[in-house]
């Protein structure tokens, strides 16, 4: 459970630290339009803070951590969230200082970024397998 909190502290303070960058970073450049970088800041307080704050509560209900698809949860889900929040604050980053970027990095970014949330979706099965689990028991 301590390793949940501590996974989840962690998402909390890096979403927060995204919300104040984004603030100060689009004062400092007058930038006036939507960027992604903006949703930096929810993504990780709620898909990281949120869910990882919740799961030492599942994990006393049901046992999860008995299972071994919690586990896989753990691991795989936060390589997705990793994965998306890193693309998503480099796609910001060029957008809020309009960095010149050839075609194929910006579509890179875009990718990986896909290819982040495709792997969040993986983790959230195996938490909802672990969870059926328990249940059936």
């Amino acid at each position: 459970m301590k390793k949940m909190i501590r996974i989840s502290a962690a998402y909390l303070i890096f979403g927060l630290a995204a919300g104040l960058f984004y603030r100060e970073a689009t004062v400092y450049t007058g930038y006036t339009g939507h960027s992604v970088l903006a949703l930096v800041h929810g993504h990780a307080l709620s898909l990281g803070a949120l869910v990882f704050l919740l799961a030492p509560v599942f994990m006393q209900v049901f046992h999860l951590q008995q299972h071994k698809a919690f586990h896989r949860f753990v691991c795989i889900y936060n390589i997705g969230l990793v994965l998306s929040l890193v693309c998503m604050t480099a796609r910001g980053v060029v957008q809020l200082f309009e960095l010149p970027i050839s075609k194929f990095m910006d579509h890179m970014i875009g990718g990986f970024a896909g290819i982040g949330h495709m792997i969040l979706t993986v983790g959230l099965y195996f938490l909802f397998r672990s969870l059926w689990a328990a249940v059936k028991e």
